[in-house]
């Protein structure tokens, strides 16, 4: 959806476009649909690379924070996480900018079973605490996100 409130259908072939105008570098790669998401529509860009595309108002501002508190997450983590490679800018065939992100090899928790073998929750239980630690002075505080639980 666009801020004059039409439709834009997000095809494999715009991304592919998209990509020929900003990111020539990429655009040789086989592009795929990945099934699922909510503020962005998401393709695999060849075998390492993951392009999301937003689809809500609200998508931009997260993909920025994405861009910036990425990168500085995943050296202290313990597990893969997707880091930014390329950003695209608005245009004329897109109005929003898209991105493109190192791709985690995994299944979604909602395609498959979380005791996927003994280390799993030790895994988890790894990856949370890494994550759990005071955020830097300058981070991003989110009103509908990150709050305590209660």
């Amino acid at each position: 959806m666009t801020d004059s409130g039409i439709e834009i259908e997000i095809t494999a072939d715009l991304v592919h476009d998209l990509l020929q105008e900003q990111h020539p570098d990429l655009a040789g790669l086989t592009i795929r649909e990945v099934a699922g998401g909510w503020d962005n529509q998401q393709w695999r860009l060849g075998d390492e690379l993951a392009v999301r595309m937003p689809r809500t108002e609200r998508a931009p501002d997260l993909q920025r924070k994405e861009c910036r508190w990425l990168p500085v997450l995943a050296p202290r983590l313990p597990l893969p996480v997707p880091n930014p490679v390329q950003i695209g800018v608005p245009s004329a065939r897109f109005p929003k900018p898209l991105t493109i992100m190192t791709w985690v090899l995994g299944e979604p928790l909602d395609y498959t079973s979380i005791s996927r073998g003994d280390h799993a929750a030790d895994t988890l239980a790894g990856f949370l605490r890494a994550l759990h630690v005071e955020a830097p002075a300058q981070a991003p505080i989110s009103s509908d996100r990150g709050a305590h639980p209660r």
